[in-house]
Parts: C-alpha cells; sequence; structure tokens
C-alpha cells in the first residue's frame, strides 16, 4: 500500500471543507510572512499594533487551535455555529485591551525566526485536527463548539488579518475567491447577530455605505 502524506491523510477523513480551508488560509499567511522585509517589522500594521504585533496576533489563529485540541473534549455543544462563537464569547467576553497585548506578546515570542517557527505552528495544528474524530467538540472556557465551525472562525481570522498584513507590507494576499467568499459570508452573519445586518446588506448592494469605522468584530 502506498505511503499517505500528511495533506492526503488529513484531507480524507475531513473531505475538502473547513479543515481543507484552514490549511489553504495558513499558507497564504505564511507566504506573506515570507514576504515581510527586515525593516517593516517594527513599522505600522494595524491601529496600536506594528507589524510583528499583527503578525503575532495573527500566528494565534494557529496556535489557538492547538491550545484548545490538547484539552479535554467538551461534553455538549453550546455553540453551534462559527457565528455564536462571536456573538456569546467574542463580542461579549474578550477585552479589547487583552487582546491588543496578546498580539504583542506572541509577536515577541516569534522571534527572529518568524517562518519556521509560524511552520511549526501550522505543522502542529494540522497533526492535531489529523488526529480528531470530525465530530469533536472544541472546549472555549467550558463551552462546547464543534471542530469545524471552530476552524471556521480561525480561517475568517487568518484571511482578514491576512489581508490586514499584505497592505501593510505592500504585498497581495492570493487567497482562493472561496476562502473570501466563506470569511464574507461569515462578516455578514455576525453584523445580522448584532442587528447590523439590514446596514451591511444596503451598503453591499449599493444602496448606503457604512458608518466611518463600522466594524462586525
Amino acid at each position: 500500500m502506498p505511503c499517505l502524506s500528511v495533506w492526503q491523510q488529513f484531507v480524507q477523513p475531513w473531505g475538502m471543507g473547513t479543515a481543507s480551508s484552514f490549511s489553504r488560509a495558513a499558507d497564504v499567511f505564511l507566504d506573506l510572512v515570507r514576504g515581510i522585509r527586515s525593516d517593516q517589522w517594527e513599522t505600522p500594521g494595524l491601529g496600536v499594533w506594528s507589524v510583528r504585533s499583527l503578525v503575532g496576533h495573527t500566528a494565534r489563529a494557529l496556535i489557538t487551535v492547538c491550545e484548545y485540541l490538547e484539552l479535554d473534549p467538551a461534553g455538549q455543544v453550546d455553540m453551534e455555529t462559527a457565528g455564536d462563537y462571536y456573538g456569546q464569547i467574542y463580542l461579549i467576553y474578550t477585552n479589547p485591551e487583552a487582546i491588543a497585548q496578546r498580539g504583542v506578546d506572541a509577536g515577541i515570542a516569534l522571534g527572529d525566526e518568524q517562518v519556521s517557527r509560524i511552520e511549526a505552528l501550522k505543522e502542529r495544528a494540522l497533526a492535531l485536527i489529523l488526529a480528531q474524530e470530525p465530530s469533536r467538540l472544541v472546549s472555549l472556557g467550558g463551552m462546547g463548539i464543534p471542530l469545524e465551525e471552530y476552524l471556521r472562525t480561525r480561517v475568517f481570522e487568518l484571511v482578514v488579518h491576512s489581508i490586514d498584513i499584505a497592505r501593510a507590507t505592500g504585498q497581495e494576499a492570493r487567497f482562493d475567491p472561496d476562502l473570501i467568499e466563506e470569511s464574507a459570508a461569515l462578516a455578514a452573519g455576525i453584523a445580522a447577530r448584532k442587528g447590523d445586518g439590514e446596514q451591511v446588506l444596503m451598503a453591499l448592494t449599493g444602496r448606503e455605505r457604512l458608518p466611518e469605522g463600522f466594524s462586525v468584530v
């Protein structure tokens, strides 16, 4: 019997779904990190973040997969979808200052070998995903969410912040159209859950503009 590559083993039990999206989004992120010049790391990235801190925050989309999959599975579903994650945890319980500081800390932790460290994080995350049953429930602060839906949140973070990195460093984020579609659909869903769905729909269809500073997250 021929030996299967890690990627072949990875996609066979999962199919070409969210797990594949996660891997492809991580690849684009890695390509952008490879393209950051040495003189760009301490330049402005996004908001209070330097490029280094922005990359650190984006890397946490990989780090958190590793951390949560090393915990015991949740015993029940408390959040059925990725939209529920943003509605029930992210938008209610997260602290912007704490998020900003974790990004700074993660960027510092990458050191001067950012590419190799992120490559290692990606491989570790994929290996952990490969070891799970597709029905695995991820425990986030004691609340359970299906693994596939949790990975959708990680794809969203990788896509959005990779675009941030590309814009901050003069690069292009070459995502497959389906990854942009998945992320845009989730963003619209978050807006609807916040009560801003009509406003977003009208902006997307050219009927009005979103107010300055508007964000779904």
